[in-house]
């Protein structure tokens, strides 16, 4: 009886992690074919440039509702060597979004400010270390929506690198009624994406610094909300 009810289990597992694979390659393929479809246009776009051919990592920043298409505003830019690793939370969307990003040749960090934090900030450090990029959520994943919380500038001081605010937005799209109100684009579009000029936190940044830095990158990615309105 036990043998047989532990085989079904097993089963019921096995379908549920196939079934959450194939949910990521799908997420990954209607990805690729929004922006492939879609017109872009960029919004200083020589600011992630500068950044990207310095050859000094640095911490690619957009708002949690904008999850769906971010990662392309990086991928559609770099050159090999680089290697991108955005962070995706330890939930089960974070997990849909990391298996997404694996089918679109991305490796995720898993963890965030709510669980498995501080390992996940090791490997941001690490990551940075070995050259790689970072992307980060910076509201994410729980919100308050569009306020940035304090780990990303704190990163961002341990790792000593600069952070890149972006934004985007698609003139035909639906918005979802989840907290964030995610941003879901249409395939056959037109895309507008914009990027701020780095900000650096100090590394000898005092509670103080580590605010002003924090309401910097908030006041910057609100600014660049406004300017992809105009797709």
């Amino acid at each position: 009886m036990s043998r047989r009810q532990g085989g079904e289990d097993g089963g019921d597992a096995a379908r549920i992690a196939f079934k959450t694979r194939f949910s990521g390659w799908a997420l990954a393929w209607v990805m690729r074919l929004i922006f492939l479809t879609s017109r872009k246009r960029y919004t200083n776009l020589q600011a992630l440039r500068g950044q990207l051919d310095s050859g000094q990592p640095f911490i690619l920043v957009s708002w949690h509702n904008r999850n769906i298409l971010a990662s392309f505003g990086y991928t559609a830019h770099s050159r090999t060597p680089r290697r991108f690793s955005p962070l995706a939370s330890a939930s089960r969307d974070g997990t849909l979004a990391a298996l997404a990003m694996r089918a679109l040749g991305v490796d995720c960090i898993r963890g965030s400010s709510s669980a498995g934090g501080a390992a996940a900030l090791r490997q941001m450090l690490k990551a940075v270390k070995a050259g790689q990029d970072l992307g980060i959520t910076p509201d994410g994943p729980r919100g308050p929506k569009y306020v940035v919380q304090a780990g990303v500038v704190t990163t961002a001081r341990l790792a000593g690198v600069p952070i890149i605010p972006m934004a985007w937005q698609a003139r035909r799209c639906r918005q979802l009624r989840s907290w964030d109100a995610m941003i879901v684009p249409y395939p056959f579009n037109r895309l507008h994406y914009a990027y701020g000029d780095p900000i650096r936190i100090p590394r000898d940044a005092d509670a103080e610094a580590l605010e002003h830095g924090r309401l910097q990158v908030e006041r910057a990615l609100m600014d660049l909300v406004a300017r992809v309105e105009v797709v």
